[in-house]
């Protein structure tokens, strides 16, 4: 999350805070918000200390930005997926790495990073599934009252 203080030619910056929250649809104040939550990090700053996001940050702040609409997510559950997937993008670059290489040591550590990546998405998929869960147990809930409205109502019309 942490990334580094300068514009850099290799990671080009394109957005101003208020391009990018435009882009996203939320305020300047979400997202240094956001920063100091360490959520999402502006690529790199001006020489004047303005903030400069780039296409990687644009999709960071849409993906936040999904998980508290579509899956509902706080801030805290927020954090804790975007750390798994930066830690799974990590493990990533790791596991293409040692690719290739056919000794035992780096088909241990082959085994071994496909071992924590798995235990990152099932953690993720139990997150997921414990939030459905309650979407669903609150939605039957809503559901019921509402069949039972509809009977009342039925019962008054007669």
């Amino acid at each position: 999350m942490n990334r580094p203080n300068q514009v850099s030619a290799v990671d080009p910056v394109d957005y101003r805070i208020g391009d990018i929250a435009q882009l996203v649809g939320v305020s300047t104040r979400t997202l240094r918000y956001y920063e100091e939550l360490g959520l999402l990090s502006p690529s790199g700053h001006t020489q004047g200390g303005e903030r400069r996001y780039s296409d990687g940050d644009l999709a960071q702040l849409k993906a936040i930005k999904e998980y508290k609409e579509l899956l509902g997510m706080n801030l805290d559950e927020v954090r804790a997926i975007v750390a798994s997937q930066i830690r799974l993008d990590e493990l990533r670059t790791q596991y293409h790495a040692q690719k290739g290489k056919i000794d035992e040591s780096a088909i241990a550590k082959r085994k071994s990073i496909l071992e924590e990546a798995l235990e990152l998405r099932q953690d993720l998929l139990d997150k997921i599934d414990q939030k459905l869960a309650r979407m669903n147990a609150f939605r039957s809930q809503i559901e019921n009252d509402t069949k039972r409205c509809r009977n009342l109502l039925d019962e008054l019309s007669k």
